[in-house]
Protein backbone atom coordinates (compact mmCIF):
# COMPACT_ATOMS: atom_id res chain seq x y z
CA UNK A 1 0.00 0.00 0.00
CA UNK A 2 2.84 2.34 0.88
CA UNK A 3 4.59 1.49 -2.35
CA UNK A 4 1.45 2.32 -4.32
CA UNK A 5 1.21 5.67 -2.55
CA UNK A 6 4.84 6.44 -3.32
CA UNK A 7 4.35 5.47 -6.94
CA UNK A 8 1.24 7.58 -7.17
CA UNK A 9 3.00 10.60 -5.66
CA UNK A 10 5.99 10.08 -7.94
CA UNK A 11 3.74 9.88 -10.99
CA UNK A 12 1.87 12.98 -9.83
CA UNK A 13 5.05 15.06 -9.34
CA UNK A 14 6.51 13.88 -12.64
CA UNK A 15 3.30 14.78 -14.42
CA UNK A 16 3.27 18.12 -12.62
CA UNK A 17 6.86 18.82 -13.68
CA UNK A 18 6.10 17.82 -17.25
CA UNK A 19 3.05 20.06 -17.29
CA UNK A 20 5.11 22.95 -15.91
CA UNK A 21 7.77 22.37 -18.54
CA UNK A 22 5.16 22.32 -21.31
CA UNK A 23 3.53 25.43 -19.93
CA UNK A 24 6.93 27.07 -19.75
CA UNK A 25 7.63 26.11 -23.35
CA UNK A 26 4.23 27.44 -24.38
CA UNK A 27 4.94 30.64 -22.46
CA UNK A 28 8.33 30.97 -24.20
CA UNK A 29 6.69 30.36 -27.57
CA UNK A 30 3.99 32.89 -26.75
CA UNK A 31 6.66 35.39 -25.68
CA UNK A 32 8.54 34.83 -28.94
CA UNK A 33 5.32 35.13 -30.91
CA UNK A 34 4.35 38.32 -29.11
CA UNK A 35 7.85 39.68 -29.56
CA UNK A 36 7.69 38.89 -33.27
CA UNK A 37 4.22 40.35 -33.49
CA UNK A 38 5.42 43.47 -31.68
CA UNK A 39 8.36 43.73 -34.08
CA UNK A 40 6.06 43.38 -37.07
CA UNK A 41 3.72 45.97 -35.60
CA UNK A 42 6.69 48.29 -35.00
CA UNK A 43 7.93 47.81 -38.57
CA UNK A 44 4.41 48.43 -39.92
CA UNK A 45 3.91 51.53 -37.79
CA UNK A 46 7.37 52.78 -38.77
CA UNK A 47 6.52 52.21 -42.43
CA UNK A 48 3.17 53.98 -42.15
CA UNK A 49 4.72 56.73 -40.06
CA UNK A 50 7.52 57.16 -42.60
CA UNK A 51 4.98 57.56 -45.39
CA UNK A 52 3.04 60.10 -43.33
CA UNK A 53 6.19 62.04 -42.41
CA UNK A 54 7.36 62.07 -46.04
CA UNK A 55 3.91 62.98 -47.40
CA UNK A 56 3.36 65.78 -44.90
CA UNK A 57 7.00 66.94 -45.06
CA UNK A 58 7.14 67.15 -41.25
CA UNK A 59 10.21 68.69 -39.55
CA UNK A 60 11.71 65.25 -38.81
CA UNK A 61 11.58 64.45 -42.55
CA UNK A 62 13.49 67.61 -43.36
CA UNK A 63 15.98 66.78 -40.60
CA UNK A 64 16.73 63.29 -41.93
CA UNK A 65 16.88 64.35 -45.60
CA UNK A 66 19.16 67.25 -44.70
CA UNK A 67 21.38 64.91 -42.69
CA UNK A 68 21.56 62.41 -45.55
CA UNK A 69 22.34 65.18 -48.02
CA UNK A 70 25.17 66.33 -45.76
CA UNK A 71 26.53 62.78 -45.57
CA UNK A 72 26.49 62.54 -49.36
CA UNK A 73 28.31 65.85 -49.61
CA UNK A 74 30.98 64.61 -47.20
CA UNK A 75 31.31 61.43 -49.25
CA UNK A 76 31.63 63.60 -52.39
CA UNK A 77 29.31 61.32 -54.33
CA UNK A 78 27.25 62.79 -57.17
CA UNK A 79 23.51 62.44 -56.84
CA UNK A 80 22.99 61.32 -60.43
CA UNK A 81 25.36 58.43 -61.09
CA UNK A 82 24.47 56.33 -64.12
CA UNK A 83 25.64 52.93 -65.42
CA UNK A 84 28.63 53.37 -67.72
CA UNK A 85 27.63 52.65 -71.34
CA UNK A 86 30.61 53.76 -73.44
CA UNK A 87 34.05 52.14 -73.31
CA UNK A 88 36.17 55.30 -73.25
CA UNK A 89 36.49 58.73 -71.67
CA UNK A 90 37.50 61.98 -73.34
CA UNK A 91 37.28 62.84 -77.05
CA UNK A 92 37.01 60.72 -80.17
CA UNK A 93 37.22 62.59 -83.48
CA UNK A 94 35.73 60.74 -86.44
CA UNK A 95 35.97 63.48 -89.08
CA UNK A 96 37.71 66.71 -88.06
CA UNK A 97 36.94 68.39 -91.39
CA UNK A 98 33.19 67.94 -90.85
CA UNK A 99 33.09 69.51 -87.38
CA UNK A 100 31.14 72.71 -86.75
CA UNK A 101 33.31 75.49 -85.42
CA UNK A 102 33.35 76.73 -81.85
CA UNK A 103 33.89 75.65 -78.26
CA UNK A 104 31.65 73.35 -76.23
CA UNK A 105 30.27 74.15 -72.78
CA UNK A 106 29.49 71.05 -70.70
CA UNK A 107 27.68 70.94 -67.35
CA UNK A 108 27.97 67.90 -65.08
CA UNK A 109 29.76 66.71 -61.94
CA UNK A 110 33.54 66.83 -62.35
CA UNK A 111 36.45 65.21 -60.46
CA UNK A 112 38.42 68.47 -60.21
CA UNK A 113 35.55 69.81 -58.10
CA UNK A 114 35.47 66.71 -55.87
CA UNK A 115 32.55 65.49 -58.00
CA UNK A 116 30.40 68.53 -57.32
CA UNK A 117 28.48 70.32 -60.06
CA UNK A 118 30.31 72.66 -62.38
CA UNK A 119 30.94 73.62 -65.99
CA UNK A 120 33.81 73.11 -68.41
CA UNK A 121 34.54 74.85 -71.70
CA UNK A 122 36.48 72.54 -74.01
CA UNK A 123 37.94 72.70 -77.49
CA UNK A 124 37.62 70.08 -80.21
CA UNK A 125 40.46 68.03 -78.70
CA UNK A 126 38.83 67.95 -75.27
CA UNK A 127 41.31 70.41 -73.72
CA UNK A 128 39.67 72.33 -70.86
CA UNK A 129 39.99 76.05 -71.60
CA UNK A 130 37.99 77.31 -68.62
CA UNK A 131 36.14 75.98 -65.57
CA UNK A 132 33.34 77.28 -63.35
CA UNK A 133 32.74 75.76 -59.92
CA UNK A 134 30.00 77.65 -58.14
CA UNK A 135 29.13 76.49 -54.62
CA UNK A 136 25.32 76.67 -54.37
CA UNK A 137 25.59 76.74 -50.59
CA UNK A 138 27.46 80.04 -50.78
CA UNK A 139 25.26 81.49 -53.52
CA UNK A 140 21.84 80.32 -52.41
CA UNK A 141 22.38 79.21 -48.82
CA UNK A 142 21.15 75.69 -49.47
CA UNK A 143 22.42 72.13 -49.36
CA UNK A 144 19.92 70.46 -51.64
CA UNK A 145 21.21 66.96 -52.36
CA UNK A 146 24.26 68.13 -54.33
CA UNK A 147 22.23 70.22 -56.80
CA UNK A 148 23.26 70.16 -60.44
CA UNK A 149 23.34 72.76 -63.17
CA UNK A 150 20.49 71.99 -65.56
CA UNK A 151 20.21 75.06 -67.79
CA UNK A 152 22.97 77.50 -68.72
CA UNK A 153 24.04 80.29 -71.05
CA UNK A 154 27.61 81.47 -71.67
CA UNK A 155 28.15 85.17 -72.41
CA UNK A 156 30.99 86.30 -74.65
CA UNK A 157 32.75 87.95 -71.68
CA UNK A 158 32.87 84.66 -69.74
CA UNK A 159 29.86 85.32 -67.53
CA UNK A 160 27.75 82.22 -67.00
CA UNK A 161 24.00 82.22 -66.40
CA UNK A 162 23.16 78.97 -64.64
CA UNK A 163 20.09 77.28 -63.26
CA UNK A 164 20.66 74.98 -60.31
CA UNK A 165 17.79 72.50 -60.39
CA UNK A 166 15.08 73.52 -57.86
CA UNK A 167 17.54 75.87 -56.12
CA UNK A 168 17.87 79.08 -58.09
CA UNK A 169 19.12 81.10 -61.06
CA UNK A 170 22.34 83.09 -60.91
CA UNK A 171 24.69 85.01 -63.16
CA UNK A 172 28.35 84.66 -62.27
CA UNK A 173 31.49 86.11 -63.80
CA UNK A 174 34.22 84.09 -65.48
CA UNK A 175 35.98 84.17 -62.14
CA UNK A 176 32.95 82.91 -60.22
CA UNK A 177 31.77 86.19 -58.67
CA UNK A 178 27.99 86.32 -58.26
CA UNK A 179 26.40 89.27 -60.08
CA UNK A 180 22.77 88.50 -59.24
CA UNK A 181 20.50 85.62 -58.26
CA UNK A 182 16.79 84.71 -58.25
CA UNK A 183 15.21 82.19 -55.91
CA UNK A 184 11.48 83.02 -56.23
CA UNK A 185 10.15 81.57 -58.40
CA UNK A 186 12.80 78.87 -58.33
CA UNK A 187 14.38 77.85 -61.63
CA UNK A 188 14.75 74.19 -62.45
CA UNK A 189 15.38 73.31 -66.10
CA UNK A 190 16.09 75.27 -69.25
CA UNK A 191 17.65 78.67 -69.89
CA UNK A 192 17.22 80.02 -73.46
CA UNK A 193 18.09 83.41 -74.89
CA UNK A 194 15.62 85.45 -76.96
CA UNK A 195 16.61 87.76 -79.80
CA UNK A 196 16.11 90.82 -77.56
CA UNK A 197 18.77 89.55 -75.16
CA UNK A 198 16.33 88.45 -72.47
CA UNK A 199 16.02 84.87 -71.25
CA UNK A 200 13.16 82.41 -70.88
CA UNK A 201 13.59 80.12 -67.91
CA UNK A 202 11.70 77.06 -66.65
CA UNK A 203 10.68 77.85 -63.07
CA UNK A 204 8.09 76.94 -60.47
CA UNK A 205 6.60 77.83 -57.13
CA UNK A 206 5.23 75.45 -54.50
CA UNK A 207 1.57 75.99 -53.73
CA UNK A 208 -0.60 74.80 -50.88
CA UNK A 209 -4.39 74.58 -50.93
CA UNK A 210 -4.51 78.09 -49.47
CA UNK A 211 -2.50 79.44 -52.44
CA UNK A 212 -4.85 78.16 -55.14
CA UNK A 213 -6.72 80.72 -57.20
CA UNK A 214 -10.22 80.68 -58.64
CA UNK A 215 -9.20 78.45 -61.53
CA UNK A 216 -11.22 75.25 -62.11
CA UNK A 217 -8.15 73.10 -62.71
CA UNK A 218 -6.95 73.80 -59.16
CA UNK A 219 -9.95 71.88 -57.83
CA UNK A 220 -8.70 68.63 -59.38
CA UNK A 221 -5.29 68.75 -57.68
CA UNK A 222 -3.94 67.34 -54.43
CA UNK A 223 -1.66 69.69 -52.55
CA UNK A 224 1.13 70.65 -52.28
CA UNK A 225 1.89 71.12 -55.99
CA UNK A 226 4.59 72.80 -58.06
CA UNK A 227 3.02 75.48 -60.23
CA UNK A 228 5.26 75.61 -63.32
CA UNK A 229 6.06 79.10 -64.57
CA UNK A 230 7.36 80.40 -67.90
CA UNK A 231 9.67 83.10 -66.54
CA UNK A 232 11.23 85.87 -68.62
CA UNK A 233 14.33 87.48 -67.10
CA UNK A 234 16.56 90.33 -68.25
CA UNK A 235 20.32 89.92 -68.52
CA UNK A 236 20.52 92.10 -65.39
CA UNK A 237 18.37 89.75 -63.32
CA UNK A 238 15.02 91.56 -63.47
CA UNK A 239 11.97 89.31 -63.66
CA UNK A 240 9.98 90.68 -66.61
CA UNK A 241 7.16 88.17 -66.83
CA UNK A 242 5.73 85.12 -65.02
CA UNK A 243 3.22 82.92 -66.85
CA UNK A 244 1.51 80.07 -65.01
CA UNK A 245 1.26 76.78 -66.91
CA UNK A 246 -1.96 76.07 -65.00
CA UNK A 247 -3.46 79.36 -66.19
CA UNK A 248 -2.46 78.59 -69.79
CA UNK A 249 -4.04 75.12 -69.77
CA UNK A 250 -7.16 76.35 -68.00
CA UNK A 251 -7.65 79.41 -70.22
CA UNK A 252 -7.43 77.24 -73.35
CA UNK A 253 -9.73 74.46 -72.19
CA UNK A 254 -6.86 71.99 -71.85
CA UNK A 255 -7.68 71.09 -68.25
CA UNK A 256 -9.67 68.15 -69.58
CA UNK A 257 -6.61 66.93 -71.48
CA UNK A 258 -4.57 67.09 -68.30
CA UNK A 259 -7.21 65.12 -66.39
CA UNK A 260 -7.13 62.39 -69.05
CA UNK A 261 -3.38 62.05 -69.57
CA UNK A 262 -1.76 63.56 -66.46
CA UNK A 263 0.57 61.18 -64.60
CA UNK A 264 0.49 63.13 -61.34
CA UNK A 265 -2.04 65.20 -59.44
CA UNK A 266 0.35 66.31 -56.70
CA UNK A 267 3.89 67.64 -56.59
CA UNK A 268 5.59 68.02 -59.98
CA UNK A 269 2.41 67.73 -62.06
CA UNK A 270 3.66 69.00 -65.46
CA UNK A 271 7.50 68.85 -65.38
CA UNK A 272 8.12 71.89 -67.53
CA UNK A 273 11.55 71.39 -69.14
CA UNK A 274 11.86 73.99 -71.89
CA UNK A 275 10.63 77.42 -72.98
CA UNK A 276 11.93 79.01 -76.18
CA UNK A 277 10.83 82.14 -78.03
CA UNK A 278 10.29 82.46 -81.79
CA UNK A 279 12.71 85.05 -83.17
CA UNK A 280 11.81 87.85 -85.57
CA UNK A 281 14.24 86.41 -88.11
CA UNK A 282 12.34 83.10 -88.30
CA UNK A 283 8.77 84.26 -87.68
CA UNK A 284 7.84 84.64 -91.38
CA UNK A 285 8.57 80.94 -91.88
CA UNK A 286 5.77 79.90 -89.48
CA UNK A 287 2.25 80.47 -90.89
CA UNK A 288 0.55 79.74 -87.55
CA UNK A 289 2.80 81.79 -85.28
CA UNK A 290 4.16 85.28 -84.68
CA UNK A 291 7.47 86.65 -83.47
CA UNK A 292 7.58 86.44 -79.69
CA UNK A 293 5.43 83.30 -79.38
CA UNK A 294 6.95 80.70 -77.06
CA UNK A 295 7.34 76.96 -77.57
CA UNK A 296 6.93 74.91 -74.38
CA UNK A 297 7.62 71.30 -73.40
CA UNK A 298 5.65 69.66 -70.56
CA UNK A 299 7.34 66.28 -70.16
CA UNK A 300 4.91 64.44 -67.92
CA UNK A 301 2.03 65.21 -70.28
CA UNK A 302 4.10 64.31 -73.40
CA UNK A 303 2.86 67.75 -74.45
CA UNK A 304 4.30 70.44 -76.72
CA UNK A 305 2.63 73.86 -77.03
CA UNK A 306 3.14 77.17 -78.79
CA UNK A 307 1.71 80.04 -76.74
CA UNK A 308 1.24 83.77 -77.24
CA UNK A 309 2.81 85.11 -74.00
CA UNK A 310 0.72 88.30 -74.13
CA UNK A 311 -2.74 86.75 -74.49
CA UNK A 312 -1.92 83.22 -73.21
CA UNK A 313 -3.62 81.83 -76.33
CA UNK A 314 -2.38 78.34 -77.24
CA UNK A 315 -1.92 78.39 -81.02
CA UNK A 316 -0.86 74.74 -81.34
CA UNK A 317 -0.38 71.71 -79.14
CA UNK A 318 0.21 67.98 -79.33
CA UNK A 319 0.48 65.21 -76.76
CA UNK A 320 0.57 62.13 -79.02
CA UNK A 321 3.77 62.54 -81.04
CA UNK A 322 6.52 62.36 -78.39
CA UNK A 323 7.24 60.47 -75.18
CA UNK A 324 8.94 62.14 -72.18
CA UNK A 325 10.44 64.73 -74.55
CA UNK A 326 12.85 67.63 -73.88
CA UNK A 327 14.21 70.71 -75.58
CA UNK A 328 11.79 72.03 -78.23
CA UNK A 329 13.32 74.46 -80.76
CA UNK A 330 12.14 76.54 -83.70
CA UNK A 331 14.45 75.32 -86.48
CA UNK A 332 13.12 77.19 -89.54
CA UNK A 333 10.98 76.50 -92.61
CA UNK A 334 7.92 76.00 -90.39
CA UNK A 335 9.43 73.12 -88.41
CA UNK A 336 9.89 72.66 -84.68
CA UNK A 337 12.45 70.11 -83.51
CA UNK A 338 12.35 68.25 -80.23
CA UNK A 339 14.57 65.81 -78.33
CA UNK A 340 12.20 62.87 -78.04
CA UNK A 341 13.48 60.63 -75.23
CA UNK A 342 10.98 57.88 -76.04
CA UNK A 343 11.17 56.49 -72.53
CA UNK A 344 9.63 53.01 -72.87
CA UNK A 345 10.03 51.92 -69.23
CA UNK A 346 13.28 50.10 -70.06
CA UNK A 347 16.91 50.95 -69.37
CA UNK A 348 18.08 50.29 -72.93
CA UNK A 349 15.20 51.70 -74.99
CA UNK A 350 14.85 48.52 -77.02
CA UNK A 351 11.03 48.63 -77.22
CA UNK A 352 10.76 51.96 -79.08
CA UNK A 353 14.28 51.91 -80.51
CA UNK A 354 16.04 54.54 -78.42
CA UNK A 355 15.87 58.33 -78.30
CA UNK A 356 15.52 60.52 -81.37
CA UNK A 357 15.32 64.09 -82.62
CA UNK A 358 11.89 64.56 -84.18
CA UNK A 359 10.83 67.46 -86.41
CA UNK A 360 7.14 68.42 -86.57
CA UNK A 361 5.50 70.95 -88.87
CA UNK A 362 2.50 72.30 -86.92
CA UNK A 363 0.65 73.79 -89.90
CA UNK A 364 0.63 70.50 -91.86
CA UNK A 365 1.21 67.99 -89.03
CA UNK A 366 4.09 66.46 -91.01
CA UNK A 367 6.79 64.55 -89.13
CA UNK A 368 10.35 63.57 -89.94
CA UNK A 369 13.14 62.03 -87.87
CA UNK A 370 16.35 64.08 -87.98
CA UNK A 371 18.27 61.56 -85.86
CA UNK A 372 19.02 58.67 -85.82
CA UNK A 373 19.47 57.45 -89.37
CA UNK A 374 20.89 54.21 -90.72
CA UNK A 375 24.33 55.83 -90.31
CA UNK A 376 23.82 56.65 -86.63
CA UNK A 377 25.18 54.83 -83.56
CA UNK A 378 22.99 53.61 -80.67
CA UNK A 379 21.63 56.52 -78.67
CA UNK A 380 19.28 56.50 -75.67
CA UNK A 381 18.65 58.48 -72.54
CA UNK A 382 15.35 57.75 -70.86
CA UNK A 383 15.27 61.17 -69.23
CA UNK A 384 17.15 64.49 -69.57
CA UNK A 385 18.91 65.16 -72.87
CA UNK A 386 19.41 68.19 -75.11
CA UNK A 387 19.99 68.88 -78.79
CA UNK A 388 21.32 71.82 -80.78
CA UNK A 389 21.17 72.47 -84.52
CA UNK A 390 24.56 73.89 -85.43
CA UNK A 391 25.58 76.22 -88.26
CA UNK A 392 26.01 74.11 -91.37
CA UNK A 393 23.38 71.54 -90.36
CA UNK A 394 25.27 69.37 -87.88
CA UNK A 395 23.49 68.31 -84.68
CA UNK A 396 25.04 68.35 -81.20
CA UNK A 397 23.29 65.85 -78.94
CA UNK A 398 23.52 65.33 -75.18
CA UNK A 399 23.05 61.68 -74.23
CA UNK A 400 22.62 62.67 -70.61
CA UNK A 401 22.39 59.37 -68.76
CA UNK A 402 25.29 57.92 -70.74
CA UNK A 403 27.51 60.93 -69.99
CA UNK A 404 28.16 61.67 -73.66
CA UNK A 405 28.06 64.60 -76.08
CA UNK A 406 27.79 63.54 -79.74
CA UNK A 407 28.08 65.63 -82.90
CA UNK A 408 26.68 64.20 -86.14
CA UNK A 409 26.23 65.50 -89.66
CA UNK A 410 22.79 66.13 -91.13
CA UNK A 411 22.69 62.53 -92.38
CA UNK A 412 23.41 61.15 -88.87
CA UNK A 413 27.10 60.30 -89.37
CA UNK A 414 29.18 60.78 -86.17
CA UNK A 415 32.01 63.30 -86.47
CA UNK A 416 32.91 63.98 -82.81
CA UNK A 417 32.06 62.66 -79.37
CA UNK A 418 33.08 63.32 -75.79
CA UNK A 419 32.46 61.07 -72.77
CA UNK A 420 32.90 62.12 -69.14
CA UNK A 421 35.37 60.41 -66.81
CA UNK A 422 34.05 57.49 -64.80
CA UNK A 423 33.28 58.02 -61.13
CA UNK A 424 34.15 54.38 -60.50
CA UNK A 425 34.56 51.21 -62.55
CA UNK A 426 30.88 50.99 -63.46
CA UNK A 427 29.33 54.46 -63.17
CA UNK A 428 29.53 57.92 -64.72
CA UNK A 429 27.90 61.19 -63.64
CA UNK A 430 24.99 62.37 -65.73
CA UNK A 431 25.90 65.10 -68.22
CA UNK A 432 23.10 67.64 -68.18
CA UNK A 433 23.96 69.79 -71.19
CA UNK A 434 26.51 70.21 -74.00
CA UNK A 435 26.22 73.48 -75.96
CA UNK A 436 28.39 74.75 -78.83
CA UNK A 437 29.33 78.46 -78.84
CA UNK A 438 31.03 80.14 -81.79
CA UNK A 439 33.69 81.56 -79.51
CA UNK A 440 37.47 81.32 -79.94
CA UNK A 441 40.48 80.73 -77.72
CA UNK A 442 41.28 84.44 -78.16
CA UNK A 443 37.90 85.27 -76.61
CA UNK A 444 38.65 83.01 -73.63
CA UNK A 445 42.08 84.59 -73.22
CA UNK A 446 40.39 87.89 -72.29
CA UNK A 447 38.74 86.28 -69.24
CA UNK A 448 41.38 87.32 -66.73
CA UNK A 449 41.00 85.46 -63.43
CA UNK A 450 43.43 84.87 -60.56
Amino acid sequence: MLNLSVLALTWFFRSYVLILRKLNRIAIMLNKFMAGLSLLALVFLTFVGGIAVSYLKLPIYRFFTSTWDSVKVMLAEPDRLMPAVHDFAGVRIHDKNALAEGLTLITSYFPEFDWEAGARLINVDGEVLHRWHIDPNEVFGTRNNLPYIHGSYLFLNGDLLLSYEFVGLARVSACGDVKWKITDPVSHHSVTIADDGTFWVSANRMLSQDDSRNVPLFKALSYPIYEDIFMQVSADGEILREISAIDVLDKNGLGEVYLRIGRKFQGDIFHLNDVEQLSSALAEQYPMFDAGDIAVSLRDLNMLLVVDPDTLLVKWYTYTQTTFQHDIDFIGDGWVGVFDNRYDRTEDGKILGGSRVLAIRPDTNEEKTLFPTEKSPNFYTKWSGKWQKLDGGNLLLTEARAGRALEVTADGTPVWEWVIERFNANEVPEVMEATRYVYTTDDVATWKCP
